[in-house]
């Protein structure tokens, strides 16, 4: 993670190999699960961004934040409500 970013201390990342030295099992598991999630939110992402609206820049007034959020959670519905017959892969 990038400690530029508020709330660094709450990103996960997976583990390095140290240098001439394998990895644990126990840090390859870790790893595993970490980009298993990482996948999953990509998918996510890219389904959010098949709405035009989200692809690119908004241009709307940025100082309706109520109006901003309700389109997420409108498109945040449609997605959910099209996992049953496209689940989120990982």
């Amino acid at each position: 993670g990038d400690k530029g970013y508020i709330g660094a201390e709450y990103i996960v990342t997976p583990r390095k190999r140290p240098h001439g030295r394998e990895l644990t099992q126990e840090n390859k598991d870790f790893n595993r699960d970490i980009n298993s999630a990482r996948a999953a939110i990509e998918n996510i992402n890219r389904r959010l961004k098949s709405y035009a609206i989200l692809r690119g820049v908004y241009k709307g007034p940025v100082d309706d934040f109520h109006k901003i959020t309700k389109i997420i959670q409108v498109i945040a519905a449609l997605c959910n409500l099209n996992l049953n017959k496209h689940p989120i892969r990982r």
